[in-house]
């Protein structure tokens, strides 16, 4: 039996989601999803998304950045299914360069991703070329969205894999942001590479992307739509 995970960042290549047909009924959220100061609205009430979402088992994944506090996704939790949430950090001892605390109510990343994520992204195996080697010089579980590829692959044991949003800053976030992400966006290149490394990583894995980015890393287990 194949386990089909779909993983929703938030770029505009949400709306696509309008044309997807699957029977997959698990979902990871990337991100505020709820309303934030930098986010001007739920995510998750918009149309697109709150029809594909619909009863739903719904995991978080997201930075502690992002704040604390049960109130921030209190109203997420009461109208739909959230099974888990996920901060992008690790549990003291697990050898990482992200070792810390979770915010209240939440989890770190469970053990069963650390080995992969210490080889993808701090072996240096993986890396290629980047742009600002200061910042990334090793790795490759580049941004929230990769840990919840981590967190579907070795947690959830999904060997097929729904990817929207993920527009590499090229178009806007489907709901426009406060923060201008300028300096994201002169790393867009790199970002690119490492993205492909790790679906390489995971060649055994089915990936569907879709975007609306200029992207296309030329993977056989990997379609672009």
């Amino acid at each position: 039996m194949i386990m089909e995970v779909t993983i929703l960042g938030r770029g505009e290549s949400l709306k696509k989601l309008d044309k997807f047909e699957s029977d997959c009924s698990d979902v990871i959220l990337v991100n505020e999803f709820w309303k934030t100061s930098g986010n001007p609205c739920d995510y998750y009430k918009e149309s697109v998304i709150a029809n594909f979402i619909k009863e739903k088992n719904i995991v978080l994944v997201g930075s502690p950045a992002m704040g604390s506090g049960h109130h921030l996704t209190y109203e997420l939790e009461l109208e739909h299914n959230i099974i888990s949430k996920f901060n992008t950090v690790w549990p003291s001892g697990s050898g990482t360069d992200r070792e810390q605390s979770p915010v209240s109510g939440w989890r770190s990343m469970p053990d069963e991703c650390v080995e992969d994520y210490k080889f993808a992204h701090l072996s240096g195996e993986l890396k290629q070329f980047d742009v600002d080697p200061k910042v990334w010089q090793k790795g490759i579980v580049r941004g929230s969205l990769a840990y919840a590829i981590l967190l579907s692959v070795k947690y959830y044991n999904a060997d097929k894999i729904n990817i929207f949003g993920l527009d590499f800053y090229e178009i806007d976030y489907l709901v426009p942001q406060s923060y201008n992400y300028e300096n994201e966006k002169k790393q867009v290149v790199s970002m690119k590479n490492d993205f492909t490394a790790l679906l390489k990583f995971y060649q055994q894995i089915k990936f569907n992307v879709y975007t609306l980015a200029n992207y296309n890393p030329n993977l056989d287990n990997v379609k672009i739509f």
